[in-house]
């Protein structure tokens, strides 16, 4: 089984890859785009840091709350507000990695 910083990789190309996806579609006039490719790069940071596995942990659970809130707030935003700044793949992208995250978190083992 795939430890905490395995995830930490596989989410930095989940997030990259949407963040690059939305700047194809949407250019990157879009802050989702920008959004999504620092969180990535944060992911890469933790992925390849070498810093200890209760240090990874956190860092990866803390990013995934930090992910869902701002997920959370950008869809209900758009909700509530009348400018149409939703983009559905981008955002359902977020709030999996962000459940993810936190999940693995609490799950995964150490390396």
């Amino acid at each position: 089984m795939p430890g905490i910083t395995a995830y930490a990789r596989i989410a930095r190309v989940a997030l990259l890859a949407a963040a690059a996806a939305g700047a194809a579609l949407f250019g990157w006039g879009a802050a989702a785009s920008f959004y999504h490719a620092s969180v990535g790069l944060l992911f890469l940071y933790v992925g390849v840091s070498g810093l200890d596995g209760a240090t990874v942990r956190r860092m990866i659970g803390g990013l995934g709350v930090f992910v869902v809130v701002v997920t959370a707030v950008v869809i209900l935003a758009s909700w509530l507000s009348p400018l149409q700044y939703l983009h559905g793949p981008i955002e359902v992208t977020g709030l999996i990695v962000g459940v993810a995250s936190i999940l693995a978190a609490r799950y995964l083992p150490g390396r």
